[in-house]
């Protein structure tokens, strides 16, 4: 964006009326200063994104959250490249350093139903009580809905996704199409699928340089 975060999320915090505002930050590029400014923007999750196997750097950013007050979520990237029983170890690491929800991202959108519902479920087995378990899918391979559907009948209790599949690569899986496919099979959500198809249409598609397509 042209628009500097902390203004973003001040904005948000001024408009959300039933959401929750979160941010994410990156060991190594944002600090405990930014991590300060954006709560006192109105940021209410900070959401701490590491490598899948590095899990380790974030134990500190997620102490100093926990002490501000902070709902915090954890982001292990690129999940498709390793086990899901060393996926799990990792959630370990963050859900001991103060992380209330891991999630499975799926950064590339490389992961299938089944590698998706095989790390969800070996997170869920590893945390228990002790943290829920999220997903974040991407459209890559076209499946960024099924995979999300695939994640919460695993165990997952939050799902990402972005109106208009507004995100990076070929987009984040398309709320609007989420709550499409949610309602049809029985989970609530509490959002309206009407209400979010007019904000994808009328509000966030006249905003957009260009849809989101799966291309090389």
């Amino acid at each position: 964006s042209k628009t500097p975060d902390q203004e973003l999320i001040k904005l948000a915090a001024a408009t959300a009326r039933d959401a929750k505002i979160a941010f994410l930050m990156l060991p190594g590029v944002a600090t405990k200063e930014d991590m300060k400014t954006a709560q006192g923007n109105g940021g209410q999750i900070c959401r701490i994104a590491t490598h899948c196997t590095e899990a380790d750097v974030s134990i500190q950013h997620f102490g100093l959250a926990r002490e501000l007050g902070l709902e915090t979520v954890g982001f292990l990237m690129m999940a498709h490249t390793v086990s899901p029983e060393k996926l799990a170890a990792q959630a370990r690491i963050m859900a001991d350093a103060g992380c209330q929800c891991v999630y499975v991202v799926d950064s590339a959108g490389a992961l299938v139903m089944e590698g998706v519902r095989d790390r969800v479920a070996a997170l869920v087995t590893e945390l228990g009580d002790d943290a829920q378990v999220g997903f974040h899918g991407h459209e890559n391979l076209g499946l960024g809905v099924a995979n999300s559907l695939e994640a919460v009948r695993a165990g997952a209790k939050q799902i990402d996704g972005s109106v208009r599949r507004f995100g990076a690569g070929a987009g984040n899986a398309p709320v609007e199409a989420l709550i499409g496919v949610f309602d049809k099979v029985g989970i609530k959500t509490g959002i309206d699928f009407f209400d979010i198809a007019d904000a994808a249409e009328d509000v966030v598609r006249p905003v957009m340089p260009a849809e989101c397509v799966l291309d090389r």
